[in-house]
């Protein structure tokens, strides 16, 4: 079930969304999977790395005046190619 926003994430990391509309999106898809207990049917894997993309697209900040915390497009990004990657 969750294999659908892994794919949403998937599609952000080669390109074919911009960072405003993946992050918005994927938290809210997220967020329904949890509240409608989807996730917990999920293999551990699977499970861990939906959670840490959930964890850098709350890190993302379009501004320019972000805290150093925050990610910018390119940095959220690099971080989900990356769990994607499993790096």
């Amino acid at each position: 079930m969750s294999v659908t926003i892994f794919e949403f994430a998937k599609s952000f990391s080669n390109g074919k969304l911009s960072a405003d509309i993946f992050s918005n999106a994927y938290m809210e898809l997220w967020k329904i999977e949890r509240d409608n207990e989807l996730l917990q049917k999920d293999e551990a894997s699977l499970s861990e790395c939906l959670s840490s993309i959930f964890c850098v697209a709350d890190l993302y900040n379009p501004a320019a005046d972000r805290e150093e915390y925050e990610l910018d497009d390119k940095q959220l990004h690099a971080e989900v190619s990356k769990i994607i990657k499993g790096d």
